[in-house]
């Protein structure tokens, strides 16, 4: 029975570090937009969201990297197919901003997608949050 308990607790405590790991989605004019997590690299793909036939690739220079930021998007009922949703910035811990070159093109011609936004940043930049348009969402707690 001991060994039953002390399964059962693991267990829960899987679940509560499973559950703080997963950012809530913030919506946006109805479209679901969640943070799945952020990546730094020296050269990226810089494909249009959702994910298209663009090759075009980014690369950092110097004391520069990218911070690629994924979020996943769903689309909800309430969402017009009609909205221009304009290009994310990310702003840092210092509130400067930085723009992708990346654009969220048809937003709603699948109903769930994943798209990363590659920000061209100095070395060691601390992010803090990423905007489109008027939704704000703190993706601090991603940046390790």
């Amino acid at each position: 029975m001991r060994a039953y308990g002390l399964t059962v607790a693991s267990f829960i405590v899987c679940l509560a570090v499973v559950a703080a790991g997963q950012m809530k989605p913030t919506n946006y004019k109805g479209l679901e937009v969640t943070p799945l997590g952020i990546e730094r690299a020296k050269n990226v793909a810089l494909i249009d969201c959702p994910p298209g036939m663009n090759s075009v690739r980014g690369n950092a220079r110097g004391e520069e990297e990218f911070v690629v930021v994924t979020f996943g998007f769903k689309v909800t009922p309430s969402f017009d197919a009609k909205t221009i949703v304009k290009k994310p910035v990310l702003t840092d811990t210092s509130g400067k901003t930085f723009n992708t070159s990346v654009s969220i093109i048809d937003a709603g011609s699948h109903p769930e997608y994943k798209c990363g936004f590659p920000f061209r940043v100095p070395m060691g930049t601390k992010v803090a949050s990423v905007a489109i348009d008027t939704a704000t969402i703190n993706i601090a707690s991603l940046d390790k």
